[in-house]
C-alpha cells in the first residue's frame, strides 16, 4: 500500500510541475496588466486526526458592485465589460466541514493501531474542533493561512502490536498550520492558473490505552513539510465556477499530499457556499518505532465563506476628442472615442450623438455634419457598450467644438473683353476671373448699359445694336459665394459712331464756244468760272477736284483727244500762275469724257470718295500737256482706264 501511495503522490506532483513549466509564454500575463484576478486559498476542516485541513474558498475580491465566488473557484467573467478586481489588499474567512472517513496506522512507542472510522460515526469520535482558513491577496499576488486544532477519541481501536489486547482506547490533538503564497500565472477569460508554495507544520499528540491490560501510553511530535502545488479554475458563469487543486510535498514526512475538486457559487455579494471532495495522504514515522501516523481521509467537503476589504472594481470609461475645435458652418468635424477597463476580448457598440447637426459613424469615430449650424458652442457624445455584460457595461463622453462666425472675405475678380471695340450687329465675349479666398463655391451674373448681352457662367456674349453707335457699353459681371458674399468688375466695349458714305459732287462746268479755230482755249467766260473754281477747292483743304473734258460730236473726228485736251488745259489755268498755283496740282485730276459737248465739267471728290463714271479715263498728262491760246492739241494716245480715287 505504500508503494501505490508514493506512485500516486509522484504522478501528482508530476503533472503538476509539466503544467506549470510548460504553460505558454503568453499564459504568463493577461491581456491587459491590470486583468490579474488573485484569489485566496483559506481553509479549515473538522476531519480526525492527521487531516490537512481542507481549503474551502475565501475571496476577498468581492465587492458590493461585483460579488466574486470562492478563492478556490475562478471569479465568473467580469459582469461590467472587462473591468479590474478591486485595487488594494483584500480578505476573506471560511469555516466549513469535512465529512471524510479516516483510515491508518497510528502508534506510540511500538504500540501501533488501526484507525477505520466510516464516515457515518465520525460525529461519535469528535471531541472538538477550531477551523479557521484566512487570505489576503493584491493584485496577483495570493497568500493563504489555514490553521487547524481538532481533538478525537477513538474506544475501538485495533491493536496491530500487543497481541492478546482486544482493543485500544486511543485519543488524538492535532494542531495543523499550513502558511502559503502563490501567484495567478494564467488570467484568462475560460481558465485560470494559479501556483502555490508553502509548508505544513503538524503537532501531534497521541494517548493509548490498552485494552483490557490498561497500561496507557503518552507522545507527542511535530514536524514540517514543504508542499507546492497548482489550483485550476473553470468559470461556469457569472457566479459558478469548478476548482481543481492539489499539492505535494514532504519533509518531516515521508509523504503529504492531497487533491480537492470543488464547485463554488456565489450566494450574495459578500456570502459564497462551496461543495466538494478531498483526498489526503500523510506517512509520518519517527525512528525506532516511536511515533507513527500514517492516515489517508477522503470525503465530502462543505462550507461557507466571506470576502471583505479591497477598493471597489473600476468601472469602465471613455475619454472622447473633437477635430478640429473651431470651424466655420459646413466645414466637418470629427469625433473619436477611446475606451478603458472594458473587456478586450468582447466587440464593443458605439453611438454618436451631437447638440447640432447630424452625426454619421458607428465605429469608434464619428463625423460631424455642420451645415446650416449657427455660431456658437456644441457638444457631440460617443457612448460605448459592451453587450456581452449585463451591467457597469457602459461608458459614454463627451468632446465640444464650437461654430465660428464668418468674416467679410468676398470673391475678387477682373473683368476682360475681346475685342474692346466692335461694329453693329458685330459681338465681344466678355470673361470674368474670380476666385474665393475660403475656396468657397462662386456663382456669376452679368448685366450691360447697352447692347444685347447672353451668358451667365465666366463668359458672356455682348452684340452691339444700331442704338449703341457711338457709345461705350459697359458691362458688369459678379462673383457670388454660397454665403452671399459678391464682387463685381467691368469692362468696357467701344461702338465706333456710323460714317456715312463721301458722295462726290457736281460743281458746274465751263464751255468752249467762243473760238471756233480754238475749241479747247480757256477762254475769258471759263476763266471766270476756274476762278471761282480755285477759290472754292481753297476752301476745301481734303478731296480733290475731277475735270471731265467731254466733246461735241460735231467735232472732227481726228481731233479725238480734244476732251482730254480742254480737261488738260483747265488744270493747267488753275494751277499754273505767274504768282503761283491757285491750286495745288495733286487736287486736280483731268479725265477724258465721252461725248457731251464742247465743255469741261468739274467735280469735287471729298477724302474717302471714289469718282466712278463710266466713259471718263485719266488723261497721261506726259502726252497730253497743259497748252497757250494759239497751240494745237496732239493725237492722244489711247486712254488708261478711269482712276480709283
Amino acid at each position: 500500500m505504500c508503494s501505490s501511495r508514493k506512485l500516486l503522490a509522484s504522478v501528482l506532483t508530476t503533472f503538476v510541475l509539466i503544467v506549470l513549466f510548460n504553460l505558454p509564454a503568453s499564459a504568463a500575463e493577461p491581456a491587459d496588466p491590470s486583468a490579474a484576478t488573485p484569489t485566496a486559498d483559506a481553509s479549515a476542516t473538522s476531519a480526525p486526526p492527521d487531516a490537512d485541513p481542507a481549503p474551502l474558498p475565501a475571496d476577498p475580491a468581492a465587492s458590493s458592485s461585483n460579488p466574486k465566488p470562492l478563492p478556490d473557484a475562478p471569479p465568473p467573467p467580469q459582469a461590467s465589460g472587462w473591468v479590474p478586481e478591486g485595487t488594494g489588499w483584500r480578505g476573506a474567512v471560511s469555516i466549513y466541514g469535512w465529512f471524510a472517513g479516516v483510515h491508518g496506522t497510528a502508534g506510540v512507542r511500538g504500540h501501533d493501531t488501526g484507525v477505520d472510522i466510516p464516515f457515518s460515526d465520525l460525529f461519535h469520535y469528535l471531541k472538538g474542533i477550531i477551523p479557521i482558513a484566512v487570505e489576503a491577496d493584491k493584485g496577483r499576488f495570493i497568500m493563504p493561512i489555514d490553521y487547524l486544532w481538532i481533538k478525537l477519541g477513538d474506544d475501538r481501536a485495533l491493536p496491530f502490536t500487543d497481541i492478546g489486547q482486544t482493543s485500544i482506547n486511543a485519543h488524538f490533538t492535532e494542531s495543523i498550520l499550513t502558511p502559503k503564497v502563490g501567484y495567478r500565472i494564467l488570467d484568462g477569460e475560460h481558465l485560470k492558473i494559479d501556483a502555490l508554495a508553502g509548508i505544513r507544520y503538524w503537532y501531534l499528540s497521541q494517548n493509548l490505552t490498552l485494552e483490557p491490560v490498561g497500561l496507557g501510553f503518552t507522545k507527542s511530535a511535530n514536524w514540517v513539510d514543504g508542499v507546492g502545488g497548482a489550483r485550476f479554475i473553470l468559470p461556469l458563469g457569472e457566479k459558478a465556477a469548478v476548482n481543481i487543486s492539489g499539492d505535494a510535498g514532504g519533509g518531516g514526512a515521508n509523504l503529504d499530499y492531497q487533491v480537492i475538486g470543488l464547485f463554488t457559487y456565489q450566494l450574495t455579494k459578500h456570502l459564497g457556499l462551496g461543495l466538494g471532495w478531498r483526498y489526503l495522504d500523510v506517512d509520518y514515522r519517527q525512528g525506532n518505532h516511536q511515533f507513527t501516523w500514517d492516515m489517508i481521509q477522503s470525503g465530502a467537503l462543505a462550507g461557507l465563506y466571506f470576502n471583505f476589504g479591497g477598493k471597489p472594481p473600476v468601472p469602465p470609461t471613455a475619454s472622447c476628442s473633437a477635430s478640429p475645435t473651431e470651424v466655420y458652418a459646413g466645414d466637418p468635424v470629427t469625433a473619436t472615442i477611446s475606451t478603458q477597463y472594458f473587456n478586450p476580448k468582447h466587440t464593443l457598440t458605439y453611438k454618436w450623438a451631437s447638440t447640432g447637426g447630424n452625426v454619421s459613424g458607428t465605429g469608434t469615430t464619428g463625423t460631424v455634419d455642420t451645415a446650416g449650424l449657427q455660431p456658437g458652442s456644441y457638444t457631440v457624445t460617443g457612448t460605448a457598450t459592451d453587450a456581452k455584460e449585463k451591467k457597469n457595461n457602459i461608458a459614454s463622453c463627451s468632446a465640444g467644438f464650437s461654430i465660428k462666425a464668418r468674416p467679410n472675405y468676398p470673391p475678387t475678380a477682373s473683368c476682360s473683353a475681346n475685342p474692346s471695340s466692335i461694329a453693329i450687329n458685330t459681338s465681344a465675349t466678355v470673361s470674368i476671373t474670380a476666385s474665393s479666398p475660403e475656396n468657397r463655391p462662386l456663382t456669376y451674373s452679368w448685366t450691360s448699359t447697352g447692347g444685347q448681352l447672353s451668358g451667365n457662367g465666366t463668359s458672356a456674349t455682348l452684340t452691339a445694336t444700331n442704338a449703341d453707335a457711338g457709345n461705350t457699353i459697359t458691362v458688369t459681371g459678379t462673383a457670388t459665394d454660397d454665403h452671399n458674399l459678391s464682387t463685381s468688375c467691368t469692362a468696357s466695349v467701344t461702338v465706333p459712331p456710323v460714317q456715312k458714305v463721301a458722295e462726290v459732287e457736281d460743281w458746274g462746268e465751263c464751255t468752249f464756244e467762243k473760238d471756233p479755230k480754238r475749241p479747247w482755249r480757256v477762254d475769258n467766260d471759263c476763266k471766270d468760272v476756274l476762278d471761282k473754281l480755285a477759290l472754292r477747292v481753297q476752301q476745301m483743304p481734303n478731296g480733290k477736284v475731277a475735270v471731265v473734258g467731254y466733246k461735241d460730236q460735231t467735232e472732227v473726228a481726228n481731233e479725238e483727244t480734244i476732251g482730254a485736251q480742254r480737261a488738260v488745259n483747265v488744270k493747267y489755268y488753275l494751277t499754273t500762275d505767274e504768282l503761283g498755283p491757285k491750286v495745288d496740282p495733286s487736287r486736280i485730276e483731268p479725265l477724258k469724257g465721252g461725248t457731251k459737248g464742247k465743255a469741261a465739267r468739274f467735280y469735287f471728290v471729298p477724302q474717302g470718295a471714289t469718282f466712278t463714271q463710266e466713259e471718263a479715263v485719266a488723261v497721261d498728262e506726259s502726252a497730253v500737256q497743259g497748252q497757250s491760246r494759239s497751240a494745237k492739241p496732239k493725237k492722244a494716245k489711247k486712254a488708261s482706264p478711269p482712276p480709283t480715287q
